[in-house]
């Protein structure tokens, strides 16, 4: 599968989109870059990454008949599959919904999914990922986050890494026409920071309320029971954790 490696770039997912513009893309091929001026995460925030110490990079999936219904399952599989290969190495990953990648507490690795839908079908999906590799030094705004290199005191092969990343997410891409939603749904949850956990939230409106998570709707909502047993839906951004 090919793999466009690149020194410094403003965003591989928009180099990505640009690129299968004008050539064919080929399915689970790869952008990767050393350095990203205009990373992004989830609803317009920023990823920060050191140059040629982090893995940046995006993937091109193509689907076939996927239903748009459906793009949060496709957002558990990519989750998932990156979760998997971190834990060949750190056992103590976690998910925090809806994709970030937690070490312990600390933040290592982001997801930012993008869509192409045609007749309520997903046509295409570009994913770009940025995970903490070899970095172990952050800004001081950034103090709940964490790389590989900090939780194992070792460096690591970012281009073995990139690879076994690859095929640990087309793996769980592929099972998406095999697995029930049921059977995602399950696997996911099993591995959600604070799931069943009794936690203290913020909404939007920043009121702080006490709560436990208690599954994620098909639609991607986390759903939060309260201590009265009322069941909370929040969307991406409406829900903080503490």
């Amino acid at each position: 599968m090919r793999i466009i490696k690149l020194h410094t770039i403003d965003s591989t997912n928009n180099y990505l989109k640009e690129w299968i513009r004008i050539h064919e893309a080929e399915n689970f091929m790869l952008v990767v870059t050393d350095s990203q001026t205009k990373g992004r995460g989830q609803m317009g925030t920023h990823w920060l990454s050191k140059s040629g110490k982090n893995l940046t990079f995006s993937m091109f999936v193509g689907l076939e008949q996927f239903s748009i219904e459906r793009q949060f399952q496709l957002n558990q599989a990519v989750s998932l599959g990156l979760l998997f290969a971190l834990k060949n190495h750190l056992p103590q990953v976690k998910i925090k919904w809806p994709n970030d990648i937690l070490a312990d507490t600390k933040k290592i690795a982001g997801i930012l999914i993008e869509n192409t839908v045609s007749s309520r079908k997903i046509k295409h999906s570009i994913i770009g990922i940025g995970l903490n590799v070899n970095q172990t030094e952050f800004p001081d705004e950034l103090s709940q986050v964490t790389s590989l290199k900090t939780a194992l005191n070792r460096d690591f092969d970012l281009d073995s890494l990139l690879v076994e990343i690859r095929d640990s997410i087309k793996k769980q891409i592929l099972l998406l026409d095999i697995l029930s939603v049921d059977k995602m749904q399950e696997l996911y949850l099993e591995n959600l920071y604070l799931y069943k956990t009794t936690s203290i939230f913020f909404s939007k409106d920043k009121k702080m309320f006490k709560g436990m998570i208690d599954g994620v709707a098909n639609d991607g909502r986390l759903l939060i029971k309260t201590p009265s047993k009322k069941i909370l839906a929040f969307g991406f951004k409406e829900v903080r954790f503490l």
